[in-house]
Order: C-alpha cells, then sequence, then structure tokens
C-alpha cells in the first residue's frame, strides 16, 4: 500500500511540475490509484523476448545477456526478462548493461567465446 501511495504522490507533483512549467497538455493517469488492471497501459514496459536463463534448452541468453547460439551476440535490454517486476526497469537495464560491458571488455574480447560454460 504505502507504494502505491508513493507513486500517486509523484504522479500528482509530475503533473503539478508540468503544468507550473507551463506545459500546454498535462495527462495525469491515475494509474496509482484503485485496483491493479492487466489492462491499464498508463506505465507498461514491453519486456521479454530473449529470455536470459542458465540452461541453453529453455533460454536465449546466458547471465551476461550473451546470446547461447552466436558467442558474438549480445542483446541489451529489458527483452532478456522473463517477466516484469512491476516497476519501470531502467535501474536493472543499466545495471545488466554495465555488468555485460565489465564482462566482454574483461573477459570476452580476451578470449572470444562464450561467458558461460554449461
Amino acid at each position: 500500500m504505502r507504494r502505491r501511495r508513493s507513486a500517486k504522490f509523484i504522479e500528482e507533483k509530475s503533473v503539478e511540475i508540468g503544468k507550473a512549467m507551463g506545459a500546454k497538455i498535462v495527462i495525469g493517469t491515475n494509474s496509482a490509484a484503485g485496483k491493479y488492471s492487466p489492462y491499464n497501459f498508463a506505465s507498461d514496459h514491453t519486456i521479454g523476448g530473449a529470455v536470459m536463463g542458465v540452461d541453453p534448452a529453455t533460454s536465449v541468453l546466458n547471465r551476461y545477456q550473451q546470446s547461447w547460439d552466436m558467442r558474438n551476440l549480445f542483446v541489451l535490454g529489458a527483452s532478456s526478462f522473463p517477466n516484469n517486476a512491476g516497476y519501470n526497469p531502467t535501474g536493472t537495464i543499466g545495471a545488466l548493461s554495465l555488468w555485460t560491458a565489465k564482462a566482454i571488455i574483461e573477459q570476452y574480447v580476451k578470449n572470444p567465446g562464450p561467458l558461460v560454460k554449461v
């Protein structure tokens, strides 16, 4: 419940700031009010499609966002998430991108190949 109140507060403040800045159109979605509905697309984030995992038989990418099938293919973004965590995935995407970049620089460039052995 605390998160919902916090999200509602942030949303209301964002609308207020937009109006104060002179925005001609400011839309408050009120997405934090009421019950959750999968049909409320006020804050949706497209995810999935190239899911990461520990088994090449059930996933497309390893934990370094590297394709199991093509060792020189790295897929960054929310496509590697098997499901949505419930809030904006940007922070997690950024962290995974840094994790991947570090592995590419420190491991892959020196020894191109799978970063995870199965």
